[in-house]
């Protein structure tokens, strides 16, 4: 972690939010914020089989042979972190859903207060929102029963200690997946975990999968004075999905500019067409949890459980089309038979482009109208996400890349027939290739600080 006083930013406290960081100087795009360790890094709640000791994705032919969990190696199995914890560990019983995984970041967490000290002390000051998860009783009884009775098995300790790890692990750890390494689970960082949620974000973290060390970096320039904030949640969601999920999850209602706009910045990626009028568009009266939505047009009241109901239907379609073997043809079909009920950016249809996009881009030998359709979807997503998430990013470094392979598709489609010259082909693919600059950057973006500096 960074020495304190070359951190450019301070820990504040602000009315209704509590800790959070603000910059105390101007911070330039891609200017690393702060770098962090983890305190605690374990499986999912749910997750398939993986090793204990790295995260890594096992098939269960190897397990610990003292507590029996899966791990990738004996060179695991006799790791520091896992050697405190196996004690605990035999004593717990599996049922037919599946390895106990929940209780594993519990018990590393109480062994790192157990330690005492930095970065126990910090952690303890994180919100654990007892008050708010007490209040579904089926999950609090969940812990009860596969964490907290089982600990206490083997420790004198209270339940209340208990609960408020599960607490704060629950609100402050970061989901970690790593496709290519074959790693997943989370991670509680002591710092990192003070930084605060905005759906506009100007900041954004990215974690080694070799130590899992994380480093924070400034998505474009940020002011002195001002909040320094990443997204819990892609900013694609609209409402009332992104509300919903906050609320679920970290138990507040966000009050960012974004969420103070029921347009979003003009963008509409939440409005549904009116069925009364058909000429109006439907917007909630402000984005109040349980606020009516009206039309625009007709003012045809809509209640927002019914608007939930609809919107979450139509994402589970498309999720089922995302499942099954999806095709330009069934994302078109999804986008035109909801024609009447999203407006064309609401922001399923513009999950349903990226995935055309997505399509488009890994499809060989793609023809001329494929190309320009690609083109004329990309700049479309982008005119509205840009919107909506300013900065470098990793969807916009995706997006810059795909729009540069289909104008360059296009290009080369252009010269084998004879439609430009050599020299046309070679200046205008020049220009391509200079846009490619900002993707660059928000690949910086997303690199892990130890894996730049390998480089």
């Amino acid at each position: 972690m960074e020495e304190n006083e070359n951190r450019p930013f301070r820990i504040a406290k602000l009315a209704g939010k509590g800790c959070c960081l603000v910059a105390t100087r101007d911070i330039a795009p891609l200017e690393i914020i702060l770098s962090d360790r983890a305190a605690v890094v374990a499986p999912n709640h749910e997750s398939q089989p993986v090793c204990l000791g790295c995260l890594q994705i096992v098939d269960g032919s190897y397990v610990c042979p003292l507590c029996g969990y899966p791990m990738c190696s004996l060179e695991c199995s006799m790791c520091s972190v896992h050697t405190q914890e196996c004690t605990v560990l035999r004593g717990v019983q599996h049922d037919g859903e599946g390895l106990n995984y929940k209780i594993v970041a519990v018990i590393r967490l109480l062994n790192l207060r157990d330690s005492s000290g930095h970065p126990w002390n910090q952690i303890d000051e994180l919100m654990d929102h007892e008050e708010e998860r007490r209040q579904d009783v089926s999950e609090w009884k969940m812990f009860q029963k596969d964490v907290v009775d089982i600990i206490k098995q083997q420790k004198d300790v209270e339940d209340d200690l208990i609960h408020h790890l599960i607490g704060l692990l629950s609100i402050n750890c970061v989901g970690v997946c790593f496709k290519k390494e074959k790693k997943e689970g989370r991670a509680l960082y002591p710092l990192l975990s003070i930084v605060c949620h905005s759906c506009v974000a100007n900041a954004r973290y990215a974690v080694n999968p070799d130590d899992f060390s994380v480093v924070l970096r400034a998505r474009r320039a940020i002011l002195e004075g001002e909040e320094i904030t990443i997204n819990y949640i892609p900013p694609i969601y609209g409402v009332p999905k992104r509300k919903l999920e906050i609320a679920n999850e970290w138990y507040f209602d966000c009050n960012c500019m974004r969420c103070l706009d029921v347009t979003e910045f003009g963008t509409f990626v939440s409005a549904l067409k009116c069925s009364h009028c058909r000429e109006g568009l439907i917007l909630p009266e402000d984005l109040k949890e349980g606020s009516l939505w009206r039309c625009r047009f007709c003012s045809n009241p809509f209640e927002s459980e019914m608007i939930q109901e609809l919107v979450q239907n139509l994402e589970d379609q498309l999720h089922e089309i995302s499942g099954n073997n999806p095709t330009v043809k069934s994302f078109e079909t999804f986008i035109r038979k909801n024609a009447k009920d999203l407006h064309l950016k609401h922001y399923l249809n513009l999950i349903a482009q990226r995935n055309i996009i997505e399509i488009l881009s890994h499809q060989p030998n793609i023809t001329r109208e494929e190309a320009k359709k690609c083109i004329r979807l990309c700049k479309s997503y982008m005119s509205s996400m840009s919107l909506l998430d300013p900065g470098y990013s990793q969807w916009k470094g995706s997006l810059i890349k795909n729009l540069a392979k289909a104008q360059l598709e296009l290009l080369k489609i252009d010269l084998q027939e004879a439609k430009i010259d050599r020299n046309m082909f070679a200046s205008q693919s020049e220009e391509v290739w200079k846009s490619m600059d900002e993707a660059d950057c928000c690949d910086v973006l997303c690199m892990p600080l130890q894996a730049r500096k390998g480089q």
